[in-house]
């Protein structure tokens, strides 16, 4: 095992209890820190090596961040979700949400990414640009199984932590290069908020556009276009994201039935749910339940 990284505590803020365990190999350094009590968070710093933070535990509800000195827009975030902040980007801000929270740090040599880039044709990788929330089903494996080595002790350890993070860039490579990282004339972040909070307060709420329009102060036209400038995708696919997130939340925490579920988080039926999750996750719930447990 290598010596620790030295690396700038990025997430302040009081809590009742924390756990911190941290292993380091070549080039990847993982760090697991579990809190409850937890109230207000603030966040800064300028990693020297690229940092990907896997929320594990807890929803992250509101906030701000700054990237550089911009302002971005904060999405909310539940279990699953993924950050990347490249190496010298300053990134600062706060954010709030649940008390008890977990996630998962993983911190990479620029040189090792770099030596993935050097092996790829000419103009395949787009530069790497933060993300500040996003799904993948491909990193969020890749980065537990790196998390489930911290705690073994096995010489294979380091050539497969490496080859975890190679997918991981990989990955990060290829969602990149098909994304706009810079959007220009979004929603405002306080538009954003409010119409994020009024779609999570009630999932199975039938919301028009006019009433989401009225929230961000917006014509339909204007907030359709800037819903997609600031979240990449329309407003009805982003209201059946955060469906499936809520239901993602249901099968991991609960025994409630399928028909249940997809009630609470407004499926009109429980095959219509399954259909759908399956279409946008790859599984089915029955199947997203079982692998969940087994991690």
């Amino acid at each position: 095992m290598h010596p620790q990284q030295d690396l700038p505590t990025f997430k302040s803020g009081t809590c009742r209890k924390k756990s911190h365990d941290t292993r380091s190999w070549r080039h990847v350094q993982a760090d697991l820190v579990q809190r409850t009590g937890l109230d207000k968070e603030e966040t800064s710093l300028t990693p020297t090596r690229h940092l990907v933070l896997v929320n594990l535990r807890g929803n992250s509800e509101r906030g701000e961040y700054f990237i550089d000195g911009r302002r971005k827009s904060f999405v909310p975030r539940k279990p699953g979700a993924i950050l990347f902040i490249p190496e010298g980007c300053n990134w600062r801000g706060w954010e709030a949400g649940a008390s008890t929270a977990a996630y998962l740090s993983l911190s990479v040599e620029p040189s090792f990414v770099e030596l993935l880039r050097s092996g790829l044709p000419a103009g395949t990788a787009a530069p790497l640009a933060p993300d500040l929330g996003f799904e993948d089903p491909i990193i969020l494996h890749a980065a537990r199984g790196i998390g489930a080595e911290i705690g073994l002790r096995s010489p294979l350890s380091t050539p497969l932590v490496e080859a975890y993070a190679v997918t991981i860039f990989a990955q990060l490579m290829r969602r990149q290069s098909h994304v706009r990282t810079e959007r220009r004339g979004g929603l405002a972040s306080s538009s954003l908020n409010r119409v994020i909070e009024t779609i999570d307060d009630d999932p199975s709420a039938d919301l028009s556009l006019a009433d989401l329009a009225k929230l961000a102060g917006l014509s339909i036209p204007h907030f359709c276009r800037a819903f997609r400038q600031t979240l990449g995708c329309p407003p009805h696919a982003f209201i059946v994201k955060r469906r499936i997130d809520k239901a993602k939340d249901c099968l991991q925490s609960t025994e409630a039935a399928l028909t249940e579920v997809a009630l609470t988080c407004g499926f009109s039926s429980s095959s219509h749910f399954s259909n759908v999750f399956r279409r946008e996750v790859g599984v089915t719930p029955l199947e997203y339940r079982r692998s969940w447990r087994i991690h």
